[in-house]
């Protein structure tokens, strides 16, 4: 593996681990903390939509996102790499603070800048049922 396709890797499970810390209630975010893998102007794609997001934009939809989280977790099976981007395929799950659990298979796409900030995010979430 090269060291660009190295660092694109090691960058995309840093976003991940950034999310796992930050994506739940009890945290304070800021848009200095989503700049730290977020470049200054990137798309998010979830499901099929578009959206030009920027870090006070993005700040918003985190923090309305997060209100109810009590945390995310993701399990990479596959993870493909290329000079600029990576793609995961994984579960996610998320649990809410009034006990509900929701879990996904997911397709992630990460692109990236020269400077390792993310630029495109791109994710494909399908639900699957919880096992009692």
């Amino acid at each position: 593996m090269t060291s660009q396709r190295a660092h694109h890797l090691q960058r995309a499970h840093a976003v991940l681990d950034w999310n796992r810390r930050h994506l739940n209630r009890n945290s304070t975010l800021t848009e200095a903390l989503i700049g730290e893998c977020f470049a200054e102007q990137f798309i998010v794609e979830p499901n099929g939509r578009h959206y030009e997001a920027n870090h006070a934009n993005y700040l918003e939809f985190l923090n309305g996102m997060k209100a109810d989280m009590d945390g995310i977790t993701y399990d990479v099976d596959h993870a493909i790499v290329d000079e600029a981007a990576v793609v995961f395929a994984m579960r996610a799950r998320i649990a809410y603070s009034d006990g509900r659990i929701e879990q996904f298979r997911a397709m992630l796409l990460m692109r990236f800048d020269d400077a390792g900030k993310v630029t495109l995010w791109h994710e494909v979430y399908v639900p699957v049922a919880v096992a009692d």
